[in-house]
């Protein structure tokens, strides 16, 4: 095959075209289905972005480094940030103060206690010797029972209330940690840093890209297969083996899994078929990569 066939072959799979006739792969006898001129491609390519505006105070990685899902990239400025959720724990710690102190409860409850005792006494006086306590203070008695009994309530409401107060202030500073934590840029999965797109001491806009990661343990392939050959439901979610050539004429397997069949169908009754494929490292470097060519074998049965 000639250098512009097959650079037509690329490209018609990078655009999403069908191959020529000839090019797609046939079942063999072992009940497989061969497709050549598959392309690899990245799964997930993030750019990961600034969450808050402000100034680049570290950037923790260079290019090639190998990173975690969760590590830290890069820090913005958090100073003020920092200080705002001290003072909201400062807020929150007082109300919560205020909400857990019962002394207004407790001696409202004891107000109540000495105004029914008081009314108990006269009327009981009444009742041995009627009319030598007046109705007046009888009455001025029973009103002071009941606001010592309303206070009662009050007190606990004023508790309550003081408790969600504290509790107000808490999702403050909830808020103040989100906001410290927005200024952390972190790895979005594990992955390959292949940019640092700013420099420490730059200064971030809010959604402005700053650190380029690439997943790279794990890649897709794509190919096309003739839909003479094969149903889509035969080759759906099926293993397979893709191959590739390396240097000094090398060739590695690796394996995967069938995860797309596309349901378009295109010229030449060609479709569209997806595999996910484990890759993995050789002397600290990925054997497999975005852009190869390889060739897919497709257990159909």
């Amino acid at each position: 095959m000639n250098s512009i066939t097959t650079l037509s072959l690329l490209m018609a799979v990078a655009l999403g075209g069908p191959l020529p006739q000839q090019e797609y792969g046939t079942p063999t006898p072992a009940g497989m289905a061969k497709i050549q001129h598959c392309q690899v491609f990245l799964i997930q390519d993030v750019e990961v972005p600034a969450e808050q505006a402000g100034r680049l105070v570290r950037v923790d990685v260079r290019e090639n480094d190998i990173v975690e899902s969760g590590d830290l990239l890069a820090q913005i400025d958090d100073r003020q940030a920092q200080l705002q959720k001290t003072a909201a724990e400062l807020e929150r710690n007082a109300a919560q103060t205020r909400a857990d102190d019962d002394i207004e409860v407790r001696f409202a409850i004891k107000s109540f206690e000495l105004a029914d005792a008081e009314l108990t006494q006269d009327l009981d006086i009444n009742r041995q010797s009627s009319g030598v306590i007046p109705m007046s203070e009888i009455r001025r008695k029973r009103l002071a029972r009941h606001r010592a009994e309303l206070q009662i309530d009050r007190s606990k409401l004023d508790l309550r209330v003081a408790q969600m107060t504290a509790d107000v202030q808490q999702a403050a500073v909830l808020a103040a940690e989100d906001n410290i934590l927005r200024r952390q840029i972190n790895a979005p999965f594990k992955g390959v840093v292949i940019d640092v797109l700013k420099q420490e001491g730059e200064w971030v806009d809010i959604g402005e890209p700053v650190i380029r990661v690439i997943r790279m343990d794990r890649l897709r392939v794509d190919g096309f297969l003739d839909g003479k050959e094969f149903d889509p439901a035969e080759l759906s979610d099926r293993q397979v083996t893709v191959m590739v050539q390396l240097a000094h004429g090398r060739t590695e397997q690796f394996t995967g899994k069938v995860t797309f069949i596309s349901p378009l169908v295109q010229a030449g009754n060609h479709y569209r078929i997806r595999a996910e494929v484990e890759n993995r490292q050789h002397k600290g470097h990925w054997m497999l990569s975005p852009g190869m060519n390889a060739t897919m074998m497709v257990h159909a049965n």
